[in-house]
């Protein structure tokens, strides 16, 4: 199970690299509530906490965990050039679907097979491209809650 964290971590940062962290970026642990993300999972979660940089959060609890990661500029590609490309690849074993009614344009992105091996929705709204994903759900609840956290997260944007 925890090798299935760790090969999903790998491939979001395959498709996104690491970002490196502009002196006008939002905060990652600003972007949801503890109170939000409760709701959406049903579960508690603690605080949140940065990871990798300012611009990520994770928060965790009951077996549930969700971080949220917000596109900075890297290799002279903009965000959007990011998402761009990334929606676009394909990668063995890894699914990318379209989902309305978030942003400006967003995307699934999870394994095929793996239910419990994390769902990430990607959300570009203007210029700016961050990621919800969300650990500890079957696919379809993943997608539900990763949706309801990123439509809440969106309106920071």
């Amino acid at each position: 199970m925890r090798s299935i964290g760790v090969i999903a971590a790998s491939i979001v940062s395959i498709l996104f690299s690491f970002p490196t962290v502009s002196s006008a970026a939002i905060v990652g642990c600003s972007v949801l509530t503890q109170a939000q993300i409760a709701a959406a999972t049903g579960a508690p979660v603690g605080s949140g906490s940065p990871i990798a940089a300012p611009t990520s959060c994770q928060w965790s609890g009951k077996g549930k965990m969700i971080t949220l990661t917000i596109r900075q500029p890297l290799a002279n590609k903009s965000p959007v050039d990011q998402f761009n490309d990334a929606k676009k690849r394909t990668l063995p074993g890894v699914t990318i679907e379209p989902v309305s009614g978030v942003g400006d344009d967003a995307f699934y992105i999870y394994y095929a097979g793996h239910e419990r091996s994390g769902c990430g929705l990607v959300v570009k709204k203007g210029s700016s491209v961050f990621e919800v994903r969300v650990y500890g759900f079957d696919l379809s609840q993943g997608k539900t809650v990763s949706k309801t956290l990123s439509q809440q997260a969106v309106a920071k944007f």
